[in-house]
């Protein structure tokens, strides 16, 4: 029992990921950018949203609004993370930046993950993470972002990103 425990536990610090800190400077592909990104959400997409939305009320916060900019900067990240093929939080202080220009964001941080084949497996695995659940807990966002990708092996890539306006 004690090896599953451990096991379980190495597997979501590997899988799940929780970000709201800046990086150095860095030189970005001109392939990162979200100018040219066009806006859409698949059915997993809405139904994190869903939960997410409906854990925060009962928690007793606001709802969170979908910021199709934020979106632009999940999609985006969700497409480098696939081609990677790992989950990361690699150039977020550039979607934080982009936000905060964007749309005059106040604050910005992220969840990532990989490998959850349901919205209720990765929002479950995000409320059970300590980090994750600060981000989601967060009374102060307004504002959300979220994306869901499968990679060619049929792998799903997350990022959900608050925004505080």
């Amino acid at each position: 029992m004690k090896k599953i425990v451990i096991i379980t536990a190495v597997l979501l610090n590997t899988f799940l990921m929780s970000c709201s800190i800046q990086e150095e400077d860095v030189t970005i592909s001109e392939a990162y950018k979200t100018e040219n990104i066009i806006v859409f959400y698949t059915q997993l997409d809405y139904e994190i949203a869903e939960l997410i939305n409906a854990y925060r009320i009962s928690q007793g916060l606001n709802t969170l609004n979908i910021l199709n900019e934020a979106t632009k900067e999940a999609i985006t990240h969700n497409q480098y993370m696939v081609s990677q093929g790992t989950p990361s939080h690699d150039y977020f202080f550039v979607r934080s930046q982009n936000l905060k220009t964007t749309v005059n964001a106040l604050n910005v941080s992220e969840n990532v993950a990989y490998g959850y084949t349901s919205a209720q497996s990765v929002v479950n695995a995000w409320l059970n993470s300590e980090s994750h659940k600060q981000n989601i807990d967060n009374p102060s966002f307004t504002d959300f972002g979220i994306s869901s990708e499968q990679d060619q092996d049929g792998k799903h890539y997350y990022t959900n990103i608050f925004v505080k306006r």
